[in-house]
């Protein structure tokens, strides 16, 4: 009869089993609690961290807004170079027009000065052979040509 008393306490081998299971993962419990414990030691400065880098993440939007507007100022620079870039070829394309006849008319000019400056030397050569023959003729070259020397007869000089 006591056997049949103490029978609803007895506990059944389900719930046994499941003790012992319960007994076994508290035992693993000792050093999971030592790894939580490392895990939240490590991760205590994510706050300062994350905060941190908050602050780095303002900082470089702040100076990407800077970089920003300089890349806007850039380009629109660069467009108004471009534009004067343009106008200034446009202006060069012309003035090569306008100095296209004045540079035929330089090479006319230097031909014509050549061919003067060879006219020139041909007439020196000439005055030259002229000067010479008057000389001869008169007798400039050292003695007394013919011409003087009557002229003189003529003066009375000697």
């Amino acid at each position: 009869m006591l056997a049949n008393l103490l029978a609803p306490l007895r506990l059944p081998e389900r719930v046994l089993e499941a003790l012992d299971r319960l007994v076994e993962s508290a035992q693993e419990l000792g050093p999971i609690r030592s790894e939580l414990t490392s895990v939240r030691e490590q991760t205590e400065p994510l706050p300062e961290l994350v905060t941190g880098l908050e602050h780095m993440n303002e900082d470089l939007a702040t100076r990407l807004d800077a970089v920003r507007e300089v890349v806007v100022a850039l380009e629109s620079e660069r467009s108004h170079l471009n534009r004067t870039v343009g106008e200034l070829g446009t202006e060069v394309g012309a003035l090569h027009d306008v100095l296209a006849p004045v540079d035929d008319r330089l090479g006319t000019l230097e031909r014509t000065v050549n061919g003067l400056a060879g006219e020139v030397g041909a007439l020196h050569e000439t005055l030259r052979e002229v000067n010479e023959n008057i000389q001869r003729t008169t007798g400039l070259q050292g003695e007394r040509g013919m011409v003087e020397r009557t002229r003189d007869a003529i003066t009375g000089k000697e």
